[in-house]
């Protein structure tokens, strides 16, 4: 049976229990880095997302960036990561849906997506743009 994963809002204050995932991706040097930058995105109208599962163990973080023009139509991720073991990926599944009700809601028409992850996001994400772009355009 595959773990249901429940996706929250990570605080500022609980940025560091992440850090075993976020260290994985060698974008942060060291721990204090990551929270730095998580705080800084988070109070300038960005967020991260952590999935976790029923035991509280973490197994996917995600960072956003909402649009900051009034015409800007694209949901920005910055960062996408997750620790599994299961083909199905349900952290992953669970932080593109959460990312995917979040520029619905904002009114956002793409999310744009890390090209480091494109093979796997193309399994997870029906619609992916094809033109190698990143970009996954919403359809309802």
């Amino acid at each position: 049976m595959l773990p249901q994963m429940r996706v929250e809002d990570l605080k500022t204050e609980k940025l560091s229990e992440a850090w075993a995932i976020v260290r994985s991706s060698g974008f942060y040097g060291n721990e204090d880095w990551w929270i730095a930058e998580g705080t800084d995105l988070i109070r300038d109208r960005g967020g991260v997302l952590a999935a976790r599962a029923r035991d509280g163990r973490l197994h996917g973080v995600a960072t956003f960036e909402v649009p900051r023009r009034p015409n800007n139509d694209t949901l920005v991720v910055r960062m996408l990561l997750t620790f599994e073991l299961s083909r199905s990926a349900p952290a992953r599944n669970a932080l593109l849906n959460s990312l995917k009700r979040i520029a619905t809601k904002l009114e956002c028409t793409h999310i744009l997506l890390p090209l480091s992850g494109k093979r796997e996001l193309r399994r997870a994400v029906d619609d992916y743009d094809r033109s190698n772009r990143g970009s996954c355009p919403l359809l309802n």
